[in-house]
């Protein structure tokens, strides 16, 4: 029998007892169900923001490099020239014709960019590629094309891939649409495949020597001796280069200064230039092959110096010049690459006449260099903050010493003769009395743009546009065969001008 005190003792011990088990019981039912739940996942991991490199990069998840995404998608609409290249000695076009000539163009295009850079023991780790794709006049409606504007990497001072020749110095994409002046750069179009190292010297000076690609740039290299070399009607006038091929780079190397103010930079330029093989001696017509030989090796060079100051006049307002002289390498002039031909008609029975080669040479003979110059200048003021007005010109002189004009013209031993290979452009070719034949020209253009931005995204501009193309052919000519819809007949060779406006609409998302 239990007293008061042990009763009680032996409720407490009951109870405690019957709580514990309940308890225990609990925990395993609850520990039998949790097995059967799904593990809770780790929260995700959002992207981060990465400052290092300015605005627009964020941290690729799981890394540490930064990346930035970038775009902008454009529609450019054009009257006058036809296209961007017209105010060059150049195709079809050329002709300005009904049949042969779009006075109004266009061109739709996207862009996509991507900057990808690391911290690395070397410094900063980047790769960038700019990719477009587009679709124009000419294309079909469910056709167009695609290619790479960018696609470089850059490392410990090395930078390898494709890029802006590091020779170039003025943008004419800055001040312009279309780089509507006559003046040589990469930084504007496409870019040139290229190994470079930079020293960075200190104070805003750097250093670069640079491993170019010279066929990229434009290589052209007239074998006299062949009359199809000079063109020919069914191929638009178009020259033909018979030029060694791509045996070395060009060897370019620049000194550049970045200040507060601006920028200056000198530049030099190395460019093989040398010919294929000769034709039949004694037989101008005959092919060019092995077993005739071939001129010695040939180098041409560039040199040219530029400068660019900011806040000039007014802030954020900028002026920029450039000016270039080069033997044999034309290419760093004047973009002779985009040059296809040799004559522009204008209006009524006249036509301009101009050959843009890096050198000429004729069975027999050594490849003889071509001089030219230019200057390219601009000046862009920003009335407030959504408008600017640029004003943008330039000038380039393509020269030919006397055997070089020889050969072209065909008093030269060997050479194909008929006035520079005229009766093979134009079918037959009888110059009148007093006809002159000389290969030199000129061009000079101004222009102004005018842009709007109503939102720091969306951009409206024009651009106004004169070329003058000054020819050195003079006289009157009869050509034998219809160019086109140019028929036969007397043709009088002059200088030729023409005018292009271009407006654009542009969406850009980053840089």
């Amino acid at each position: 029998m239990l007293h008061g005190r042990d009763f009680c003792s032996f409720k407490v011990k009951v109870a405690t007892s019957f709580l514990l088990g309940t308890a225990a019981a609990l925990c395993s039912v609850v520990s039998a169900q949790a097995a059967d739940l799904p593990v809770k996942a780790r929260p995700v991991e959002y992207v981060k923001v990465c400052n290092v490199y300015g605005a627009g990069f964020f941290y690729v998840p799981g890394t540490d490099t930064c990346l930035k995404i970038g775009a902008y998608l454009r529609s450019d609409h054009l009257y006058g020239a036809g296209n961007a290249s017209s105010y060059y000695f150049a195709n079809a076009n050329a002709r300005f014709t009904r049949a042969d000539t779009n006075f109004y163009a266009f061109r739709a295009r996207i862009n996509l960019t991507t900057d990808w850079r690391t911290q690395t023991d070397y410094g900063v780790l980047r790769a960038y590629a700019a990719i477009i794709a587009q679709q124009q006049t000419g294309d079909g409606s469910t056709t167009g094309t695609a290619g790479i504007l960018r696609a470089f990497i850059q490392f410990a001072g090395f930078t390898v891939g494709h890029a802006v020749s590091y020779f170039d110095f003025f943008n004419t994409g800055d001040y312009t649409y279309l780089a509507t002046t006559p003046y040589s750069g990469t930084t504007a179009n496409n870019g040139i495949d290229l190994i470079a190292y930079t020293w960075q010297i200190g104070n805003g000076w750097s250093a670069t020597l640079s491993a170019e690609d010279g066929i990229g740039r434009g290589k052209v290299i007239v074998n006299a001796s062949s009359p199809a070399q000079l063109g020919t009607p069914a191929a638009a006038n178009t020259i033909t280069t018979d030029r060694l091929g791509a045996w070395s780079p060009d060897i370019t190397g620049s000194i550049r200064l970045d200040q507060a103010w601006g920028s200056f930079q000198v530049m030099a330029a190395a460019h093989e230039a040398s010919g294929a093989y000769y034709a039949g001696v004694g037989a101008p017509s005959a092919a060019a092959l092995t077993s005739n030989g071939h001129p010695d090796q040939a180098w041409g060079w560039a040199v040219g110096g530029g400068v660019k100051l900011t806040n000039f006049l007014a802030p954020k307002d900028t002026f920029e010049v450039q000016g270039t002289y080069a033997k044999g390498a034309t290419g760093y002039v004047t973009t002779i690459g985009s040059y296809g031909g040799n004559a522009v008609f204008g209006s009524g029975n006249s036509l301009g006449v101009g050959y843009a080669t890096d050198g000429v040479f004729v069975t027999g003979s050594s490849v003889e260099l071509t001089e030219a110059w230019g200057v390219a200048a601009a000046y862009q003021h920003n009335w407030n903050s959504q408008w600017r007005t640029s004003v943008a010109g330039g000038y380039i002189q393509v020269n030919y010493k006397d055997a070089a004009t020889a050969m072209l013209c065909g008093t030269a031993v060997n050479s194909a003769g008929a006035g520079a290979g005229l009766s093979t452009v134009f079918g037959t070719f009888v110059p009148a009395a007093g006809f002159g034949c000389d290969p030199n020209y000129s061009v000079s253009t101004v222009g102004t743009r005018t842009a709007w931005k109503p939102h720091p995204t969306l951009e409206i501009g024009l651009d106004l546009v004169w070329n003058h193309i000054d020819t050195a052919f003079t006289g009157l000519g009869t050509i034998g065969a219809a160019n086109g819809a140019r028929p036969p007949g007397v043709y009088q060779f002059e200088d030729q001008d023409n005018f292009l406006a271009i407006m654009r609409v542009q969406k850009s998302v980053l840089p």
